[in-house]
């Protein structure tokens, strides 16, 4: 709390130094991102700065709910293109990375050295890449961006929107799961928090209800196109690992956060450790979705296939025709993410999946 505390007079000072402030998370913004980063709007604009928030991805792109957020506010916020974005820089503008720590998950990664300074927020492992800051709070043990951020909000005793409430309550909601995992007692007590601040609970879980189109989509592509490898050779518990992409037509297109869902689902299925999902989101734009239990950390193996993430959850974007081969490479990759107390075969067995015709919405 006490490097929070520190934190919050520092980001304070940037902004209040600066001539207007920027605000972008990942690109195909999540609930996480664009929740975590209209907090910090919020928090600009109380502190007597312009902000704008950044948002490149086309909104046929964009997930559903994460665009009806953005179509609901964009009358009384200031979502800019990346294009739009950077006529506006001034000599001492401010960029705030949120749900991020990439310059190659963020649209304006070639031209961070265009901002007086650069901020970063997150809770994913640092990496490479990483970008060079001015200043950060980059922690692991915050459920999400929009945790760290609520906790800069709350040291500052000032009344924001209530949707602003609900935006953070569901980027925390997504990145624990609805709350099963990776949370903390400080993690429920900043959802107090934001529910005592006006946060809607029936509003939050709206955003999350599927569409009909798109839980036939991820469900066909889950029944149709997962094989499951054992990576261990216990008996009692072997490690099973799923990964999913579209077998009968892999070069078909699908969001980013269909990826993502499909992960979540196999990792609903008993005796599953880890699930990875692969999908082109763009012709040749490969995306992975991993998601994992304890005997997994996700975010080791997709640091080694170019992305990041924590031991739960992880993705990689990664430019190849051939998902087959990235299928492959993964596959190759998995046993770094397994503790060294396991032990793990030479050759992964494949397993028949019959449990995943039982899928039921």
């Amino acid at each position: 709390m006490s490097e929070l505390r520190d934190f919050r007079f520092s980001l304070d000072t940037r902004i209040k130094d600066s001539d207007n402030v920027f605000i972008i998370g990942h690109n195909s913004p999540d609930f996480d991102a664009i929740g975590s980063a209209m907090g910090l709007y919020a928090l600009a604009e109380e502190l007597g700065k312009k902000a704008y928030i950044i948002v490149d991805d086309e909104p046929s792109t964009l997930e559903p709910g994460v665009k009806r957020i953005i179509d609901d506010n964009k009358k009384e916020y200031r979502f800019l293109k990346k294009k739009d974005a950077l006529k506006l820089i001034e000599d001492k503008s401010l960029l705030i990375v949120t749900d991020c720590n990439k310059e190659s998950m963020i649209s304006v990664g070639e031209e961070l050295d265009l901002f007086d300074k650069v901020v970063v927020i997150d809770h994913h492992s640092i990496g490479f890449d990483t970008i060079n800051s001015c200043d950060e709070y980059i922690s692991q043990d915050a459920s999400s961006a929009s945790e760290i951020v609520t906790g800069l909000l709350r040291f500052h005793f000032f009344n924001f929107d209530p949707k602003i409430a609900n935006y953070l309550l569901a980027g925390i909601s997504l990145d624990t799961h609805r709350f099963k995992q990776n949370t903390t007692s400080h993690t429920h007590d900043i959802a107090e928090y934001l529910i005592d601040n006006g946060a809607d609970i029936d509003y939050v879980n709206n955003l999350f209800l599927e569409e009909f189109e798109s839980f036939c989509k991820i469900s066909n592509l889950i029944v149709n196109g997962t094989i499951i490898k054992k990576y261990s050779e216990s008996q009692l518990s072997p490690i099973q690992v799923s990964f999913t992409l579209n077998r009968n037509l892999p070069t078909a297109i699908y969001l980013k956060e269909d990826c993502a869902k499909a992960a979540d689902k196999m990792m609903k299925f008993s005796g599953i450790d880890a699930a990875f999902a692969l999908c082109f989101v763009e012709d040749g734009i490969i995306h992975i979705s991993g998601r994992s239990g304890k005997r997994v950390n996700v975010g080791t193996i997709m640091e080694d296939m170019g992305g990041g993430g924590t031991s739960h959850s992880g993705a990689c974007r990664i430019e190849d025709n051939d998902i087959f081969k990235v299928e492959k490479k993964l596959m190759s990759i998995v046993p770094k993410g397994i503790s060294a107390d396991e032990t793990i075969v030479d050759e992964p067995q494949v397993i028949k999946v019959k449990q995943v015709k039982r899928i039921r919405k």
